[in-house]
C-alpha cells in the first residue's frame, strides 16, 4: 500500500511511521534522500548498470496538501537497467547509531512497460515508490525545486558554488550514503531555464553520478548591491553527463565538466505522473 503524507510549503514533511532525520540542514536531508540504484545492463548480458536517484514528495492533483513518495533521476539511468526490477540500496539505522544497507527490489517495469514517466525532450524520469518503513527520511517537497523567479531573486551567476550528491563508479561513504562534492557554475546564461535547457558544472563526473541532485546553500548572500542576512537553499537540478569536446579527435578527452538539467524540467516531468489516488 502506498503511503501518502502531508506536504508543508517550503518545509520538510512529517511522515507518519517513518523514522525522521534529526536535522534541518539541506545537505543532511538530501544525503538521506539520495540512493544508489543498480540492475542488469539493458542489452548487455553480464554487465551492470547503475546510477543515483533521490526522493521527493509530489503533491497530489486531487489534494495539493498531500503528497506521494516520488523517485527522481536521469531517464537514461532507468532506461539502462534491463528487466522489470531494479535494486535500490536502502539504509536503516542500527541501535548503535550507525547505518547498514539492504537491497530493495523496485519494480521499474510491468511486463516490459515502464512504470516511470520521462520528459519529452530532456533526460529526466520520475516514478512513485513505496518506501520501506525502516528507512530514515524527512521528505522534501517540490517547492525545493528552484524556479527562474527564485534564481533571479538570488542573482545566481557563473562562479557560484553548488553541491552534488552521487555514487561515482558505485563508490559510497560508510552506511551506503552518497558522496558529496562541490563545483562551480561554469556557463552563461542560466535563465530562462526552459530555453537554456542545461547548466555546465565545473566538476569531473563519473558513471554513477548521473541522476544525482545538484543544489545550493547560500548564507548572507550579496544581492542587489548589498549583503542580505539569511539562508537561501534549493535544488538546482540533476546530473546527466560529462561535457566533451565538439572536436572529434578530442571527444574522449576529459574536460572536468558536468551537465545539469535544471529543476524546471524535473517539475515538468512530475506533472506527467498520474494521481495515485485515482488508481
Amino acid at each position: 500500500m502506498k503511503r501518502i503524507i502531508l506536504l508543508l510549503l517550503l518545509s520538510v514533511v512529517d511522515l507518519c511511521g517513518q523514522p525522521q532525520v534529526d536535522s534541518s540542514d539541506l545537505n543532511t536531508l538530501l544525503m538521506h534522500s539520495t540512493f544508489f540504484i543498480t540492475g542488469p545492463k539493458n542489452g548487455e548480458p553480464g554487465k551492470t548498470a547503475f546510477g543515483t536517484v533521490f526522493i521527493l514528495g509530489t503533491p497530489l492533483k486531487s489534494d495539493p496538501k498531500r503528497a506521494a513518495y516520488t523517485l527522481v533521476t536521469a531517464a537514461h539511468v532507468l532506461d539502462d537497467i534491463g528487466g522489470n526490477i531494479a535494486v535500490v540500496l536502502m539504509r536503516t539505522r542500527t541501535k548503535e547509531g550507525t547505518y547498514r544497507t539492504f537491497g530493495y527490489n523496485l519494480p521499474i517495469r510491468n511486463a516490459g512497460q515502464p512504470l516511470y514517466v520521462k520528459h519529452a525532450t530532456e533526460d529526466v524520469a520520475a516514478m512513485y515508490i513505496n518506501m520501506p518503513d525502516n528507512v530514515p527520511l524527512s521528505l522534501l517537497g517540490t517547492d525545493f525545486l528552484a524556479d527562474d523567479a527564485r534564481l533571479t531573486d538570488i542573482e545566481l551567476h557563473p562562479g557560484d558554488e553548488a553541491f552534488c550528491l552521487g555514487f561515482p563508479l558505485a563508490a559510497s561513504t560508510p552506511g551506503g550514503f552518497p558522496i558529496l562534492r562541490t563545483g562551480r557554475i561554469a556557463s552563461y546564461p542560466i535563465i530562462p531555464t526552459a530555453k537554456v535547457k542545461s547548466i555546465v558544472f565545473d566538476l569531473f563526473l563519473y558513471p554513477g553520478n548521473s541522476g544525482g541532485p545538484v543544489y545550493y546553500i547560500y548564507d548572507n548572500r550579496i544581492m542587489n548591491g548589498g549583503t542580505h542576512i539569511g539562508r537561501w537553499q534549493g535544488i538546482l537540478g540533476l546530473v546527466i553527463q560529462q561535457e566533451h569536446s565538439s572536436i572529434p579527435e578530442f571527444a574522449d578527452k576529459p574536460l572536468n565538466l558536468g551537465v545539469i538539467v535544471p529543476a524546471y524540467f524535473i517539475r515538468e516531468t512530475l506533472k506527467k505522473l498520474p494521481d495515485p489516488s485515482a488508481k
